[in-house]
């Protein structure tokens, strides 16, 4: 399998949550930490975009800050891959207590000469859990300097290969699998992530 390198998203002021949700606990790690460890069993070069440069502390990961800031994902997935060793990286969004390793080998392995893979079920996009190349570097500063923050506008300028849902569904229920705790009634579906 190609290297790839690892970026999570945790800029989010998790505003809906009231509390930092990266930082919820469940089985005696936080869920960046689940993160982390989720990523580096496919990657040896992980990297988190967030609001700080040492937030989290975690050992062998890098972390940056948007040099776009305020700009959402978009400007997270930027300052990561200007960060980022590999040609390409694995994105996942830092609120996943789902996510598996099975599923992000398989987006790596769909890469092919694309700019970015990302899975698509029930009619939507999953930007936060897809594959990216530094080639989509300068697409997005276009994007971010003319302030249009949505990662549609970059999938507007970008080669992009959509792996459908029933591609997917051998790594389990894509509901659960992409599931993202955003408020605390998310957090009470997701009962095995209790703080």
């Amino acid at each position: 399998m190609m290297k790839a390198s690892g970026i999570i998203l945790a800029g989010g002021h998790s505003s809906r949550m009231g509390r930092d949700k990266t930082l919820l606990k469940a089985n005696r790690e936080t869920l960046i930490e689940r993160t982390v460890r989720v990523l580096g069993e496919v990657s040896d070069d992980l990297v988190i975009a967030s609001n700080n440069t040492n937030k989290y502390d975690l050992p062998g990961v890098t972390e940056v800050v948007d040099i776009y800031p305020e700009m959402g994902p978009l400007g997270g997935i930027h300052a990561g891959l200007l960060m980022a060793k590999y040609e390409n990286s694995l994105v996942v969004s830092g609120d996943m207590p789902f996510l598996t390793a099975d599923l992000l080998c398989y987006l790596l392995q769909s890469k092919q000469n694309y700019d970015v893979v990302v899975p698509e079920f029930d009619g939507k996009l999953e930007p936060l859990c897809a594959v990216y190349s530094k080639r989509c570097i300068e697409p997005i500063e276009a994007c971010l300097r003319s302030d249009m923050r949505k990662v549609q506008y970059l999938y507007e300028r970008v080669r992009v290969y959509k792996v459908h849902g029933e591609k997917l569904v051998k790594f389990g229920d894509l509901n659960k699998l992409f599931f993202n705790l955003n408020t605390p009634a998310d957090l009470a579906l997701a009962k095995e992530f209790i703080s």
